[in-house]
């Protein structure tokens, strides 16, 4: 994969690499049968774009469920608040006797004792209201939590249509439809292809030439000794030398450090992963 040269003139470039590709694997976030796989391998997806629908029916029934039952709930508010008009109006008809029994008292035509009495079947009726509000809180507080599971549900059904965050085109399928997956397997693996990187290696005395944003060109092989020639960017620069090759540990091969940099260029479709690339500091 590495070659190196500090003599322009003899090979006429100033490093060499191979592209690589920023990939991603998309993989499923929950358990279940694949029902339906949209894509196939080296179609082009946008951001947003679902690959994969996994089996939705048991979460949707779930969800049905529960709004039956929030449905029951609710129709229960209702009974419980003609319940507390009732009283109501129960507490204001005796409000009415109260008064009228409070004259009658006075007019000594009625005893003390009935308007106790009336006094006494208001403040019961009272106590029977205070009990309607703390229902309806129950009630709000149980539909609160149906609410939450249904929530719970609905996000578990988002998650059933395996969505690509990234736009790239589709190198390998991993699953295919019917399929049973699980959380965490992989669905396929996708690809940036319309920008490529060329990873290269340079040595110690070529790196204070290269800067990360700094444009350079990059070029391949063309038939007949001929290249296609690329305008390329360097975005990252390595901090840390690497021995080239690895599995020498001579002293003559130690001093030989070089360090990696990644240069990010347009890929017009010629391009391909693995392939080699030359990098070239001057543009002549």
């Amino acid at each position: 994969m590495i070659l190196l040269s500090c003599n322009r003139k003899e090979q006429g470039f100033d490093a060499m690499g191979h592209f690589e590709a920023d990939e991603l694997t998309l993989m499923s976030e929950t358990s279940g049968r694949i029902i339906r796989m949209t894509i196939r391998e080296g179609d082009k997806i946008n951001a947003g774009d679902t690959v994969a629908i996994t089996d939705t029916v048991s979460p949707t029934l779930q969800i049905r469920q529960l709004e039956a039952q929030q449905e029951a709930v609710r129709s229960k508010i209702p009974t419980i608040r003609s319940q507390e008009r009732i009283v109501d109006k129960e507490i204001s008809v005796l409000q009415t006797e109260k008064e009228r029994f409070a004259k009658l008292v006075e007019e000594q035509a009625a005893t003390s004792k009935s308007l106790d009495d009336i006094n006494n079947q208001i403040e019961l009726a009272k106590v029977r209201k205070s009990g309607f509000q703390p229902q309806i809180n129950s009630l709000m507080q149980e539909l609160e939590v149906l609410k939450a599971q249904e929530a719970l549900l609905s996000e578990q059904v988002n998650r059933c249509f395996i969505i690509s965050k990234t736009a790239g085109t589709v190198l390998d399928l991993i699953a295919n439809e019917s399929e049973i997956t699980v959380p965490g397997k992989a669905i396929l693996k996708l690809a940036d292809l319309d920008n490529m990187i060329l990873k290269a290696y340079v040595s110690g005395d070529q790196l204070p030439t290269f800067t990360t944003g700094q444009s350079v060109r990059v070029r391949i092989d063309k038939p007949e000794k001929e290249y296609y020639t690329y305008e390329g960017q360097v975005f990252w620069v390595s901090d840390q030398a690497e021995f080239t090759p690895k599995v020498i540990q001579t002293k003559k091969e130690r001093i030989n450090l070089v360090y990696a940099i990644k240069i990010r260029v347009k890929n017009d479709g010629r391009i391909k992963i693995g392939m080699p690339g030359e990098l070239l500091l001057d543009h002549e």
